[in-house]
């Protein structure tokens, strides 16, 4: 089903590895480019988002005013959400579409020679069976070279020979090969989790790599702080829900948005997702999820200054005009104001 995706994907690496030529700088301006084409419609998805919160209080009353029959409420909500523009799936959407994206990133990570440099998976095996032939890859190797071409890269790079008769037999063109190091750190190598390695004798080497996972580890914790600004209303806490629950009179007052439960699990799920990837599949992964979050960083930001504070200031309107101005007299006052002066004109008199 996402053929199409890692085909397009592959595409756009490859012809921006040809302009570029840096893998490391490919990675960076796939990332913000593909998270820029998405920010109208999150920040879209957003808009409704802080509209449906901003309509909770009315939303409330409706249920609380057909708390008997649900069918009725769901039918009235519906339509009122949609009289305002409000949508129930945009945030879920939203949250779904990296999950979407992810699958061919991931693929094209781990294959780099076959989608950035356009190899075909014919001549990849044929490399590889050429490769464990000579005793310089394993045959597990060959049976993933399809999903995973980066011991065959590895291999060649450090093997002029290897390479020259690859490129002789018409397997592969020089120019083909990918260069996986970026700035001092091999994008094609998984990090390591075990100290040992860090300060072992191939520190040089996995040390560097370390600093992916920091910094997305630091990126997410930003981006899931800079998320919150967005929370126009704070959702109810589950004293409140069955407080509520107890007390016909605040009843379906105090409920949660099914959108919001969903963008909870997420705010959890993605960094989960994130520091297992970065420990599991090659240092290329960590670079895509640190420029994610900057981007992700940036649109909360947006989002903030376009819809968050204009509606707090309404918020904080709203609450003035409800309650009651201040007058400078009231008729009672009046009326004492009255007496009091005619009581002054007799003394007078």
């Amino acid at each position: 089903m996402l053929s199409p995706l890692y085909k397009l994907f592959g595409f756009i690496l490859s012809w921006l590895y040809y302009v570029i030529g840096n893998y490391g700088l490919v990675i960076i301006f796939f990332t913000l480019a593909l998270n820029a084409l998405l920010i109208p419609m999150r920040l879209k998805a957003q808009r409704s988002t802080i509209r449906q919160q901003f309509l909770q209080p009315a939303m409330n009353d409706i249920r609380r005013h057909y708390a008997k029959d649900p069918q009725k409420q769901q039918q009235v909500l519906t339509q009122f959400m949609k009289d305002n523009g409000v949508s129930m799936g945009s945030g879920c959407l939203t949250s779904l579409i990296p999950l979407i994206i992810i699958w061919p990133i991931w693929r094209i990570i781990r294959a780099p020679l076959q989608y950035v440099g356009q190899v075909s998976v014919e001549n990849i095996t044929k490399i590889a069976e050429f490769l464990a032939g000579k005793g310089l890859l394993s045959e597990a190797a060959i049976k993933t070279a399809a999903q995973n071409d980066l011991p065959i890269i590895n291999t060649l790079t450090n093997n002029a020979s290897a390479l020259a008769e690859s490129v002789n037999q018409g397997w592969l063109r020089p120019d083909q090969l990918v260069n996986t190091s970026f700035l001092g750190m091999d994008l094609g190598r998984v990090p390591s989790y075990n100290p040992a390695d860090w300060f072992g004798p191939n520190w040089r080497i996995e040390l560097p790599l370390l600093i992916l996972p920091l910094l997305t580890i630091i990126t997410m914790i930003l981006n899931m702080r800079f998320a919150r600004l967005n929370v126009l209303r704070p959702a109810p806490s589950k004293a409140e829900i069955e407080r509520a629950k107890n007390n016909p009179a605040k009843a379906g007052q105090a409920t949660v948005d099914p959108s919001e439960k969903t963008m909870k699990y997420m705010q959890w799920f993605m960094p989960i997702l994130m520091i297992f990837t970065v420990f599991t599949m090659p240092s290329a992964m960590g670079l895509y999820w640190v420029m994610s979050n900057v981007i992700f960083i940036l649109q909360s930001v947006i989002s903030y200054q376009m819809y968050i504070k204009p509606a707090r200031v309404l918020l904080a309107g709203g609450a003035e005009a409800d309650e009651p101005a201040p007058q400078s007299a009231t008729k009672e006052d009046k009326e004492t104001g009255k007496g009091s002066k005619s009581k002054k004109r007799g003394k007078g008199r």
